[in-house]
């Protein structure tokens, strides 16, 4: 037996799991908040899937915590025998919340490009194939690691006489086929991007911003080559084998790659609230869905009841002295749509109700940023 080793990887372990529950508890706040600031609140799939793999993100994390306090982080040789069995507990708890929270991962992004891509029958089509592999494959990763011990409750007290196969071939062909999904996921809306009827520079950044809103991918693959270089760190039957220690790198890995997925999917929203603030110039506006008077403080704008009426349904009168001095974004369509609308009018006249207002001098301006066509994007 080796000499008594007291080093801990626990404070580490519990770092990377708090910091993780954080950020994307945050980031997925964020990301409700944009939707019911930005117009009505308007839900689709995709949103709730991301919900969904928050909690089961938190729910792995969590057992990986508490996974420190019987051993996790610590060498094995230091551990009594009492912590066997709740070792293997966690150990196989965790590897089915972990092929569940990346499952959904895949479902929340395959969601996603369905609301953006829905004109698309067959990317549609594809989309419900590699969904469909997916939770398929999820379900043999769920079951698989409660079944390679005879009889099974040997899984969970190894101390109990049986047998039981080797995991190792398991992990490494899991890891690859994680990474070839991740792969699948990532590519999928690259055919459709490319047929958009733009110029190819647009067309390679809008690919850039998927590929980046997918980076937990990358995470994967990586995760996979550790496995692939020393698979006996997962391999508890060997002579020197010290799992609870040599299994944390690629625990690190694991605990942050739904983290950074969440984080990464909610970018477009968290987007739209930055957005938000820049067109407005105040923090306010993230506390309303109504359109904020950006003159406020700025110098610009509408700057008197006199020269301005903003009707309920979100439409202003702009100052004549200023072309288009004033965007009203409409509360319906949020920030996919704005209306400026512009006129002449007599300075002496207090009401521009009482007005008559002459042909000609009311200028209509649209400026539409997003506008879903069959194989377009203008």
């Amino acid at each position: 037996m080796p000499p008594p080793n007291y080093d801990s990887r626990v404070p580490n372990i519990l770092a990377c799991a708090i910091a993780s529950i954080a950020v994307s508890t945050f980031a997925v706040i964020l990301r409700f908040w944009s939707r019911a600031v930005m117009a009505s609140l308007v839900l689709w799939w995709d949103d709730w899937a991301i919900l969904v793999t928050l909690i089961f993100s938190h729910a792995f994390l969590a057992t990986n915590i508490w996974w420190t306090t019987v051993g996790l982080g610590k060498h094995s040789w230091m551990l009594s025998l009492d912590t066997i069995k709740p070792n293997a507990i966690a150990n196989r708890v965790a590897l089915v919340l972990y092929a569940t929270t990346i499952m959904l991962i895949k479902i929340s992004a395959l969601l996603l490009y369905r609301r953006l891509f829905q004109v698309e029958r067959k990317f549609n089509i594809a989309l419900w194939s590699v969904g469909a592999v997916c939770v398929a494959w999820w379900i043999v990763t769920a079951i698989y690691p409660w079944s390679n011990c005879h009889p099974i409750s040997k899984t969970v007290n190894p101390l109990e006489p049986g047998t039981c196969v080797q995991l190792t071939p398991w992990y490494l062909g899991s890891a690859f086929i994680n990474a070839f999904l991740d792969l699948v996921v990532l590519v999928l809306p690259i055919p459709v991007i490319w047929r958009l009827k733009m110029s190819i520079r647009r067309r390679l950044l809008i690919m850039s911003i998927f590929v980046l809103g997918y980076c937990s991918a990358f995470l994967s693959f990586a995760r996979f080559i550790i496995i692939v270089r020393d698979p006996d760190m997962l391999n508890a039957s060997t002579p020197n084998a010290d799992p609870s220690w040599d299994l944390v790198p690629l625990l690190y890995l694991s605990m942050l790659e739904a983290p950074f997925a969440i984080i990464a999917l909610c970018g477009p929203s968290i987007n739209q609230l930055v957005a938000r603030v820049m067109q407005y110039k105040t923090l306010s506006s993230l506390f309303t869905t109504r359109p904020v008077d950006s003159s406020k403080g700025s110098g610009s704008g509408l700057s008197s009841r006199k020269r301005a009426h903003t009707s309920s349904s979100g439409f202003s009168k702009l100052d004549a002295s200023k072309e288009h001095s004033h965007i009203v974004t409409s509360p319906v369509h949020g920030s996919l749509s704005t209306t400026a609308i512009a006129g002449n009018f007599d300075e002496g006249v207090d009401d521009w109700r009482e007005q008559d207002i002459p042909m000609g001098t009311i200028n209509v301006s649209h400026d539409i940023s997003v506008a879903r066509r069959k194989n377009e994007m203008v």
